[in-house]
């Protein structure tokens, strides 16, 4: 969930201490790496863009699904289609012609809207957690508007926008002599003010928003771990509950496997990152360019794999893809087809006991039993609205 340094995620072969560096790019000439980087980024470019603009598609062509979860996740694909869109393709353009070739202006917009991506799918993810741990721990606080999610949003975007001018701010376009061309790198008046700024990008970025989704899922995890047990105890409605509890658990896990993959995927580029920035000499290291690009690649799929998690884990998800896109989930539905029949038939038991019950045909044991279920299904009813995940 971090990208601290950004400048350098866009193309750190050409930063500033890269650019005094006369180590050939012996590996990026080989026609069998480039092919193969090739082939990578046009993976991740194609399956990250089209499977998060499905993602917003579904959520704004149906009301339904644009609940304040699925709202926020809508944001997280919007930043991934930013991604997609600005650094995946630049960063291995670059890499392979050897310099910067794409003009001043994109060279301060390039690495700036980076930032903004990263920062967006850092604090969006961290309003999800913190929604999911008011919806679920504290049900009966007031539940965040649509109105107020949106504005929410907004200023995620400021905030994004706002910290990561310095990497717009900071950029330079300069002749590269020993690469005989352009060369787009970060150029702060003071190297105490580079560090800093990676500082503390490291902390907004991934220290305080790890720490924050680890409290909330952790608590909403042991809740609803709890509220299972205790009310396995009791009879009344006790298969409308679990099924309630299970879905919010599926919920839950796929918001949590989103987090993970996030926090995996850009590991391995910011420890190289790191080790840039405090150990002049790795970036002059014969295969630097290889290790970075390998990391970068990593960190840049994370892009596609939100979309097959909501195929995967989210029924909502699931339905209104297959109606988008015809045959191409079946793989999805096919896992989940048991447990959907399951769910339908705990729902029809207890919904025909009660209107059995209310006609009389049970024997008097029975009429209690189904009346007790009656009651506890009014009392789910008043029950604070959440969102239907």
């Amino acid at each position: 969930m971090t990208g601290f340094n950004m400048t350098n995620t866009v193309y750190p072969l050409n930063s500033t201490n890269a650019t005094n560096s006369t180590t050939p790019m012996v590996m990026l000439r080989e026609t069998w790496v480039r092919a193969v980087l090739i082939t990578l980024y046009a993976f991740v470019f194609i399956l990250g863009l089209s499977g998060n603009i499905l993602v917003v598609f579904v959520v704004v062509r149906n009301r339904t699904m644009q609940t304040i979860t699925n709202i926020f996740i809508s944001n997280l694909a919007v930043s991934d289609i930013m991604m997609c869109l600005l650094a995946v393709p630049f960063t291995p353009i670059s890499a392979l012609l050897d310099g910067w070739v794409f003009g001043q202006a994109l060279c301060h917009l390039i690495p700036m809207a980076l930032g903004v991506s990263v920062y967006v799918s850092t604090l969006t993810s961290t309003a999800i957690a913190i929604d999911r741990y008011f919806v679920i721990v504290h049900p009966f606080k007031p539940r965040m508007r649509k109105g107020v999610c949106l504005l929410l949003i907004v200023a995620i975007w400021i905030i994004s926008i706002s910290i990561s001018l310095p990497l717009a701010i900071y950029q330079t376009l300069e002749w590269d002599s020993d690469n005989d061309a352009p060369s787009c790198f970060e150029s702060w008046p003071k190297q105490n003010a580079r560090q800093f700024f990676t500082v503390t990008s490291l902390v907004l970025q991934y220290i305080v928003p790890c720490s924050v989704i680890t409290y909330c899922y952790v608590n909403v995890s042991t809740v609803l771990r709890v509220r299972a047990q205790a009310r396995s105890q009791h009879r009344r409605c006790r298969d409308r509950d679990e099924i309630e509890i299970k879905r919010k658990r599926r919920t839950n896990r796929m918001l949590i496997a989103m987090v993970c993959i996030f926090v995996v995927c850009w590991l391995p580029l910011n420890i190289v990152l790191i080790f840039t920035e405090y150990k002049r000499t790795l970036d002059n290291w014969e295969y630097y360019e290889h290790l970075f690009l390998s990391a970068h690649v990593i960190a840049m799929s994370s892009t596609i794999y939100n979309p097959f998690l909501y195929a995967w884990m989210n029924e909502n998800f699931k339905k209104e893809f297959k109606q988008v896109v015809p045959g191409l989930f079946y793989i999805f539905g096919q896992s989940s087809r048991a447990g959907n029949a399951a769910t339908a038939s705990q729902y029809t038991t207890v919904e025909t006991t009660v209107v059995a019950a209310r006609n009389g045909n049970l024997k008097p044991n029975e009429n209690d039993a189904a009346f007790d279920s009656q009651t506890e299904t009014v009392a789910l009813n008043v029950r604070p609205k959440e969102d239907e995940d």
